[in-house]
């Protein structure tokens, strides 16, 4: 599209990007927007991330594709400077604190509707648009074609000048329904798929709360093996223990995780390999994943394209942290329909992976 993605590198504890290095990122008369994922359902550091967009005045975007159901909290006084007040509909942290949903906080925020995701609609996703209704008509635009007229389908003539429009080059009075002022796409989900969603909207909330209920089982389960294997903090958190659950910073602010995954990295030192834990849990048909595509700029696509345009993409330090989940980390499912027997299951076999005679 034109634009210069800069890379920032991760944490390997929460998934998430290193917001501290947004400021080294940054290019004066260049950078126009923040772009980042709540990583496996874990909410980003958007104190942070809304403190520096508001520095220097740069849209935010949320990818909240992993992470519908999460919440996000900061003392009242914090969120009143960054222009938020209100929370949102349906949570209530009290009068000083302000609590929203992710993909709120941000300018635009995106949802994915991928079948193993929150909520699905068979496939697809969409663009959500909390404030500014400019970008309502944008989005939309894009999305059909890339259409000026905003009447929806079926619908003609609603600005009553359909045929009294000369723009551009267009003859005087073509027809706006079929003047484009964006190279678009066509983006536009089918019936049956909101009929899905329509009724998998209604089960959100138990499908939020189980995913929650299954990464406290798996994590309970594992404590056991702290040794050799290191699990996610939601950001924020500094500690979580089997007593007290987590324990917080001292920023005041909170992330509450509506968990896409179970975030498992194999410590260094330890006697086995990621890739020969994830072949263990693959060989007793176990689901796993890497942590999505790892660091990017390894990607054979990027490799070539940083080859063949040097000056297509800016990288901001040394990714260390985004190695490091490329090589020690994997996933597990946090699905819904997941039993407590499958779960026990899978803490099973990695018990006696883990504590095998070969591994110590």
């Amino acid at each position: 599209m034109g634009a210069v993605p800069v890379f920032i590198d991760a944490d390997p504890i929460t998934g998430n990007a290193r917001c501290d290095q947004l400021e080294a990122a940054y290019r004066a008369g260049k950078t126009k927007a923040v772009m980042m994922a709540h990583a496996l359902g874990n909410p980003f550091n958007l104190a942070a991330t809304l403190a520096f967009c508001r520095k220097y005045d740069l849209w935010l975007v949320e990818d909240n594709c992993d992470a519908l159901g999460c919440s996000y909290s900061m003392p009242r006084e914090m969120a009143e400077s960054m222009g938020f007040s209100e929370n949102s509909p349906g949570l209530d942290e009290g009068p000083d604190r302000v609590i929203r949903w992710t993909g709120t906080w941000g300018d635009i925020s995106t949802q994915s509707f991928y079948p193993p995701h929150h909520l699905t609609m068979g496939e697809g996703g969409s663009v959500n648009i909390v404030r500014d209704q400019k970008l309502k008509v944008i989005a939309e635009s894009f999305r059909d074609w890339g259409r000026d007229c905003w009447c929806p389908s079926g619908t003609d003539n609603t600005c009553n000048k359909r045929f009294g429009w000369q723009l551009g080059e267009l003859p005087q009075g073509y027809d706006h329904k079929y003047t484009y002022s964006h190279m678009g796409y066509n983006l536009k989900p089918l019936d049956p798929q909101a009929a899905i969603g329509r009724v998998q909207l209604r089960r959100l909330p138990e499908f939020i709360e189980a995913r929650k209920q299954n990464w406290e089982i798996l994590r309970r389960g594992l404590a056991g093996h702290e040794d050799v294997l290191e699990f996610a903090l939601p950001t924020h958190a500094t500690a979580w223990d089997v007593e007290q659950g987590f324990s917080w910073d001292q920023t005041g602010c909170r992330a509450d995780c509506s968990w896409f995954g179970f975030k498992i990295a194999v410590k260094a030192g330890a006697a086995f390999s990621r890739t020969e834990l994830a072949q263990e849990l693959d060989h007793n048909m176990i689901g796993n994943r890497m942590l999505f595509g790892g660091n990017l700029l390894r990607q054979p696509a990027f490799v070539e394209l940083r080859q063949d345009r040097p000056d297509a993409l800016r990288v901001v330090g040394e990714m260390t942290g985004s190695d490091q989940i490329m090589v020690s980390t994997l996933f597990l499912g946090t699905y819904p329909g997941l039993t407590t027997e499958m779960l026990q299951a899978e803490i099973g076999v990695i018990h006696a992976f883990v504590g095998g005679p070969s591994h110590g």
